[in-house]
This record gives structure tokens, sequence and C-alpha cells, in this order.
């Protein structure tokens, strides 16, 4: 008797502890989870694909504005990362495929933005350890990206405490807003104070510095040129591909270049060899404004995705 009395106790326990868990679940997928949650909440029919310079330089919107009329499959999701969570690799294959569950989308549009980043490795990790790296990213934790709440996400990636959920009074700060399209748009002038040039300044140099250091201390990976190639034979397969390097200061693109002499020669060769447009904007340095050197304030995001879309509509009319 009384070991029932006890497995019942323990039942119950169990069960309260859940019920509490999944509330603050709950709680947590209706506010801010973090800045890429997001992108992991709808099924998409065409991506944005990247990093964080296209997480944050290319806007869905304008892209659903200024190619209306144009058939492809929607809607767009902004599923470019940062250069911790998405770099070219089987894992980022695999979570486009997962985003892209709809096996009867033939028509999509992918826009992959790409730069040296994209394609590096820690000078100590060897070739065939680079998966099993990638798999400790968050897109290589889940298997759900397409649902509303996502809770997959919250229990897998989620770091902090799950009641700091009761604590989110707002989805955005003064100078961030996370788009459920997946978009981070960053505003120079908030509601509260704007972002000056001296800041932007500080900020830049900071990249700089933060950039030697990891072109020091990384390599170029074959295996994510591999990959990289593997992505783009699979996304042709299911639509239309463009190829693009969105615009930087130019202080940033001469140390790039510095360290990859040869990027935009090589990656025009393999977008010939596919067939696949190359849009190489890393000389416009001049028409966009960024807030840190790398990355595009949200009015020069919204300006360079709307002549973006200008490019891009010649190869939607293409066979």
């Amino acid at each position: 008797m009384r070991l029932k009395k006890f497995i019942l106790y323990l039942v119950l326990y169990f069960a309260i502890f859940a019920g509490i868990y999944l509330f603050f679940v709950d709680k947590l997928a209706n506010g801010l989870v973090d800045q890429y949650y997001n992108k992991f909440t709808q099924e998409a029919g065409s991506l944005i694909i990247g990093l964080s310079r296209a997480d944050q330089g290319i806007s869905p919107y304008v892209l659903d504005e200024e190619l209306d009329g144009f058939e492809f499959d929607r809607s767009i999701t902004n599923f470019a990362i940062n250069a911790h969570q998405s770099k070219f690799g089987e894992v980022y294959l695999n979570a486009i495929q997962k985003k892209l569950t709809n096996k009867h989308k033939k028509n999509g549009l992918f826009i992959v933005s790409i730069n040296p980043s994209s394609f590096s490795v820690p000078k100590t990790l060897n070739e065939d350890k680079v998966y099993e790296n990638d798999k400790e990213w968050i897109i290589g934790k889940i298997e759900n990206f397409t649902s509303t709440p996502n809770y997959d996400y919250i229990i897998n990636t989620y770091p902090q405490p799950l009641y700091s959920g009761l604590l989110r009074a707002t989805r955005d700060d003064d100078h961030h807003k996370i788009h459920t399209n997946g978009w981070t748009e960053i505003k120079l002038i908030g509601k509260n104070d704007t972002i000056k040039d001296n800041d932007i300044s500080i900020w830049k140099n900071k990249n700089l510095e933060i950039l030697k250091k990891n072109i020091a201390k990384e390599r170029i990976s074959k295996y994510r040129i591999n990959e990289f190639v593997k992505t783009l034979n699979y996304l042709k397969t299911i639509g239309k591909v463009i190829l693009v390097r969105i615009p930087s200061d130019i202080d940033i693109l001469k140390i790039e270049n510095e360290s990859w002499p040869n990027f935009n020669t090589q990656f025009d060769s393999i977008a010939n060899k596919y067939n696949i447009p190359y849009l190489n904007y890393s000389n416009q340095s001049d028409k966009y404004k960024t807030y840190d050197g790398s990355h595009l304030e949200s009015e020069s995001a919204e300006k360079f995705t709307r002549m973006l879309s200008l490019e891009i509509k010649p190869y939607l009319n293409s066979k």
C-alpha cells in the first residue's frame, strides 16, 4: 500500500513539474525568445540564405512588394543567421530542406548571400570534424523548423531560465526590430535616441579588430565549398537561385579581399559553371550605410533590397 502511494505521489510530482515546465515554455513562445526564433516558426516557399549581413541586409517585405506580380513560391523567409550558426555545410543544407517542407513546391526564389566568412573554419579543426562541430549549432539541435509556437526550438536551444519569459515586456529594443519573417531590422533612429556617426566609427573599429583576429585563427574549408555547391544544386531543383555579395564598409572589404584575393573570381566561375547569376555589390560601399562597418542599417537595407529586386526580375522571367 505504501509503495502504491509512493508511486502515486511520484507520478503526481512529475505531472505537476511537467505542467509548470510546459507553462513556461508556452509563455516564452508568446514573447521574445531570442533574435533567431522567428526564423523557425513558418514554412517557407522562398528563402534568404547566408550569414548576418543577409540577416540584416535583405528585407522580405521589400522583395514581396517589388516582386509583386512575379510568380514564385511564397512566403519569403529570411533564413540567414550569423557566422556561428549558418555557414555552408551539411547541417545548414539539412535545415534548409526541412524549412521547405512542401514537396510540391518547384518555383522558389533563393537569394544566397556569400562572403569569405561563409566558408571558414578554425585552423585547429580538421575537415572530417566540421560536420560534428556544426551539429552543435542551433540548427543542428532541432528537427522542427516550421511550427508556431516552436517548442522544439525553445526546449533544445534556449540558454536562459524559462521563467525569464515572464519578464519580457517587449519583443524589441529601441534600435532592433525582429520581424516575424526572419528579418532583423537595425534602425539608426530609435524612439529614445539615435546611433550617431561616432558610435558607428567605434563599432566599426571593434569589428575590424575582430575580423583581423578571426582571419588569423581561421582557414577556408574545402568541405564548406563542396557543401555550398551541393546546396546550389539542391536549390536549383526547386526554383531560381541568385548568388549575392552584399556591400559592406570599404575597410572591412579591404581586409576580406586581402585574406582571399580571388574570392569574386572563384565564385563567379562557380556561378557560371552552374548557370547561376552572381550579383557582386562589394564595390558599392559608398551607396549604403552600415551601423558597424559590416551590416547595413535599416534604410540602406531596404534601399539595397529594392535595387536587388530590380536586378532579380529578369531572372524570374527567364526559363
